[in-house]
């Protein structure tokens, strides 16, 4: 029979708060009392990784473990901004309440939204509403994408709201077709002296990735965990050519590349 699981309540996030009003409490973990909004950021970035990676293996039960620990992240800085008097957990999330029920008017009330694209250009005209009565000066559709975020997926954020208005190539084969230009562009640098070519060349490899994922956009590919994927296939079959070498009793860096190559075709063809 299948354990039945128990109801989170209001008073078990209550308790939740206490927890890390507690660690970060005068009493509490010497950890947890020095960490800043600053400090914190790198590890916030870890969890959200950590969360990709368990969806990406369909680990639920990590998953429901790492969405906890993005939870804590929240509760933490909530309660660092509530000593400071700056904001507290009861902020947050009355802020992003109100904000999904005014962004949300096709399902919280009369208006209708019909289709995906229908929903986003409502969204972008209530963004820019808010904006205005805040006071603050509007942003373009693509200012307000983060810097911090992975190339990748920074380049897929930005091509999809340049979609959402048009801007876009009709079909793959366009998209494809930019990504022989910059090939080509590439290949001619490459035949020029390189202390010459080196600036224009980092430019053109850059616009060469950029296309690359307007391919993969097009496809509806998520570029960054096809990336991943390989960089991890690579990795996989670069530890067999380190396990030979250690079988062989043969330092790596005293391998021919040739000798290297055969042990990679060998377990390409084994994979395949």
């Amino acid at each position: 029979m299948k354990k039945r699981r128990k109801k989170v309540s209001s008073k078990d996030f209550e308790k939740l708060v206490e927890i890390v009003a507690k660690l970060q409490g005068p009493k509490g973990c010497p950890w947890d009392r020095v960490q800043t909004h600053k400090t914190l950021k790198p590890y916030m970035v870890e969890e959200v990784y950590e969360a990709i990676e368990a969806i990406d293996d369909s680990n639920y039960k990590k998953l429901a473990e790492e969405l906890g620990d993005m939870l804590l992240h929240i509760l933490m800085h909530s309660e660092m901004a509530k000593r400071k008097g700056r904001f507290d957990i009861n902020d947050v999330i009355n802020s992003i309440s109100a904000k999904m029920i005014r962004r949300h008017p096709h399902v919280f009330s009369v208006r209708t939204a019909k289709t995906v694209e229908q929903v986003w250009r409502k969204w972008e005209e209530i963004k820019a509403k808010e904006v205005k009565k805040k006071g603050e000066k509007h942003k373009g559709i693509l200012e307000s994408i983060p810097q911090s975020l992975p190339a990748l997926y920074r380049a897929d954020k930005v091509q999809r709201r340049a979609a959402r208005v048009g801007f876009d190539w009709n079909s793959v084969a366009g998209a494809w077709k930019k990504v022989h230009e910059e090939t080509d562009e590439i290949q001619d640098l490459l035949k020029r002296p390189k202390g010459k070519s080196k600036k224009r060349l980092k430019e053109e490899i850059g616009d060469l990735l950029f296309a690359v994922v307007n391919v993969s956009r097009k496809m509806n590919i998520d570029a960054e965990e096809t990336l991943q994927r390989s960089t991890s296939k690579f990795m996989r079959r670069f530890k067999e050519i380190e396990l030979h070498s250690r079988r062989r009793g043969k330092p790596l860096h005293k391998m021919t590349l040739k000798e290297m190559d055969k042990i990679w075709d060998e377990v390409k063809k084994r994979e395949s």
